[in-house]
């Protein structure tokens, strides 16, 4: 025997994350009962063998009876054949006749004259007898006995019974031997004699029914405790059936019993267990899945086919909430359009102020769409090319010059003019070298081939170098310089590079005549640097931007620039282990501050040392 038991559930499933709830479908099909089929089939079965047996016994029955009824004709013939044994086959007449009347018989001595031809010779005048039996007695040399039922005449209903026996030694009345003769004996049963038998028939009748309604009884009640065992069983497997398909993994079934269902629940507990294993390894790929779908920075968004979302990474939902309904719209139509068109992508989406891309496909029941904001790719991607437009500016403008200057230098002979002409050649030709300098400091970053030195460098001292270098331009650069402020462990070229490009664009983006400021002070550990401009600012917006690569500020096309100054300080800055922070307001100014670290040791010696008092 066995028995659905549920095992502790070491992974609940609701039936949502396990197998889908099955809608409920009603069953218009007439429901029996295992226990009620089982027990008809099993009375219908015994029946219909009882039926089978009876129409079988029956006519065995019959003639069992009818042999019965014929018991006491047959001990007559065999009388006789122990008497004419003793008489050693010669009886006389009159034992004949007195053999007859003991037992109620008709007798006769008859000759076989020719086939279907008898001829009585002594014996009763109303001898009958049965035709044929004579003859095969006569013709066989031995005894011969038949009974028949008579259908007419006057013994209608009764059964005739004829014994006949080939005799020797009869003569006639010249004295001759008379040959094909027998003695005959024949006896006609009266309707009492036939309705006993009738009756004995009957009675066994009666207690072949008694006998077959007691066996389907038996057979009633046998085959309803199968089916009760086996319907208790069968419960038992739809009850564990109905459990896994609910989700529940879990549930097993124990057996006892090695039959076929005993097989059955065996192979169900096997099925049970691929199918939990085949949905645990489901739920890991489907959270592996949604770990992957959700740690994308793309956004990922399914929908079914009405179009009403199915699924939507964190990154979709955020990109979504801040775009506007046209955006929304959009995605909708690129979606819908998957169904007829295949994959389709659109490269640049407006969302406001953002640019997405929008990559969709189609799925078996609806359609799935990645994703990109592009805003800052595509911006780069203008950038560089206005970073190729303004560098091919940049190179053209130097290299127009300078060819103009030499066509004029062929031509010219006043020596002042010459010279004047040459210095503006070394002028272009200097800010071709700078182009090709920034360019290449830049490469040589990105490929880590730039090896950076340390060494102690007093900044008070590098802030008053730059004062004098830019001393040229004619704008003033006003230093300032807090007290006790430590060296820094840096290299003094790459610093100085950095320094000057803040410099230089300080003087480019303000106007002419306005001072620029230089400071040092001590901010937690760090040695700070200031560059201050009287400038036209920096937009909010765009100061995010300003230390990347090609780009350039708004308002900033008034001043040459390539917008690779401050990728290249950002770049030496991150290198020294320092930080840039910038501070702008437009139309006001903006200051750019370098922080550097100060090692232990400057730190130290720039704290204040307690007294000795000893």
């Amino acid at each position: 025997m066995f028995s659905a038991k549920k095992r502790p559930d070491r992974n609940p499933r609701s039936k949502g994350a396990g197998l889908p709830s099955l809608g409920v479908v009603r069953d218009l099909r007439p429901r029996l009962s295992i226990r009620v089929w089982l027990t008809v089939l099993f009375v219908l079965v015994t029946a219909f063998s009882a039926v089978a047996a009876y129409g079988i016994v029956r006519p065995i029955l019959e003639a069992s009876l009818i042999r019965a009824s014929d018991a006491t004709f047959r001990q007559v013939a065999e009388q006789w054949d122990a008497q004419m044994r003793r008489l050693n086959y010669q009886p006389t007449t009159q034992d004949m006749q007195d053999f007859a009347e003991t037992r109620n018989l008709q007798w006769g001595i008859v000759r076989v004259e020719a086939p279907g031809d008898i001829r009585r010779l002594q014996g009763d005048n109303d001898l009958l007898w049965l035709t044929g039996v004579v003859e095969n007695a006569v013709a066989s040399g031995e005894p011969r006995w038949n009974t028949v039922p008579q259908q007419s005449g006057q013994h209608a209903g009764q059964r005739q019974a004829t014994y006949a026996v080939l005799i020797r030694g009869v003569e006639d009345a010249g004295g001759r031997e008379v040959g094909n003769t027998a003695i005959v004996f024949n006896r006609f049963y009266t309707q009492s004699d036939i309705e006993n038998a009738e009756e004995a028939l009957n009675r066994i009748e009666g207690l072949a029914l008694l006998a077959g309604g007691l066996a389907l009884l038996i057979a009633g009640f046998a085959g309803y405790f199968a089916a009760v065992l086996i319907s208790r069983r069968v419960d038992r497997l739809n009850v564990a059936a109905g459990r896994l398909a609910a989700g529940n993994f879990d549930e097993r079934i124990n057996t006892h019993v090695g039959d076929e269902l005993g097989s059955l629940a065996t192979s169900f507990n096997a099925m049970a267990s691929s199918m939990n294993d085949a949905f645990g390894q489901i739920e890991q790929e489907k959270e592996r899945g949604n770990a992957i779908l959700n740690g994308m920075t793309d956004a990922v968004v399914g929908v079914d086919r009405d179009l009403n979302t199915t699924f939507r990474n964190p990154r979709a939902r955020k990109l979504l909430e801040s775009t506007p309904h046209e955006f929304h719209t959009r995605l909708q139509e690129i979606l819908a359009k998957t169904h007829y068109s295949g994959p389709v992508t659109e490269p640049e989406a407006e969302a406001g102020d953002r640019i997405i891309e929008i990559r969709a496909a189609p799925l078996e029941d609806g359609a799935l769409a990645i994703l990109r904001d592009v805003t800052e790719e595509r911006r780069v991607q203008r950038a560089k090319a206005d970073f190729i437009a303004n560098a091919s500016h940049e190179l053209k403008t130097p290299i127009a010059a300078l060819s103009g200057y030499l066509e004029m230098l062929e031509d010219e002979e006043d020596e002042e003019y010459r010279a004047n002409f040459l210095n503006e050649m070394r002028g272009q030709t200097e800010r071709l070298k700078g182009l090709a300098q920034t360019l290449l400091d830049l490469s040589r970053l990105d490929a880590n081939a730039v090896t950076f030195r340390s060494e102690e460098v007093y900044l008070e001292d590098l802030l008053h170098d730059l004062r004098r270098e830019f001393g040229f331009t004619g704008r003033p650069l006003d230093v300032r310089v807090e007290e006790n402020v430590p060296p820094v462990e840096a290299d003094p070229n790459q610093l100085h590079r950095m320094l000057t490009i803040l410099v230089d664009n300080a003087i480019k983006y303000s106007e002419d005549g306005s001072p620029i400021e230089l400071e040092l002070s001590r901010e937690n550990g760090h040695a700070v640097v200031g560059v201050t401009d009287r400038g036209c600012g920096i937009p909010p917006g765009e100061i995010p931007h300003i230390f990347d690569r090609f780009y350039r500020a708004e308002g900033s096309s008034r001043a040459d620039g390539t917008g690779l100054g401050l990728a290249l300080a950002k770049e030496i800055t991150e290198h020294l282990g320092g930080e840039i922070r910038v501070d702008s307001r437009p139309d006001v100014g903006s200051t750019f501050s370098l922080l550097l670290p100060l090692s232990q040791a400057s730190r130290n010696a720039g704290e204040p040392q307690p007294l000795d008092v000893s």
